[in-house]
């Protein structure tokens, strides 16, 4: 249960500083890098392994629903760079 928590705490702050950065001299959102959409996923992925039961609210404090993570699931495994980020932070 610590390791969700941990894990949910991670998640949360990388989606907050993915949502503060801002550049400084057109105001514009960063987008972020390919490697942090593959991190975030395996965090995401991890906390629902240790928690099946709480998919919806893992999902939703991740900003995803389903569908989105499905999505997003996809688009790391078509791209092998963003693959490696990710069984690299996903736990066993």
């Amino acid at each position: 249960m610590r390791v969700l928590y941990l894990g949910l705490a991670a998640l949360l702050a990388v989606s907050a500083c993915a949502k503060s950065d801002k550049t400084a001299d057109t105001g514009a959102q960063l987008a972020p890098s390919p490697a942090d959409l593959a991190r975030s996923a395996a965090l995401v992925a991890n906390a629902l392994a240790a928690n099946p039961a709480a998919a919806d609210s893992i999902l939703k404090a991740a900003g995803h629903t389903q569908e989105s993570f499905q999505r997003q699931m996809y688009e790391i495994a078509a791209d092998s760079e963003m693959s490696a980020v990710y069984a690299k932070a996903k736990n066993p």
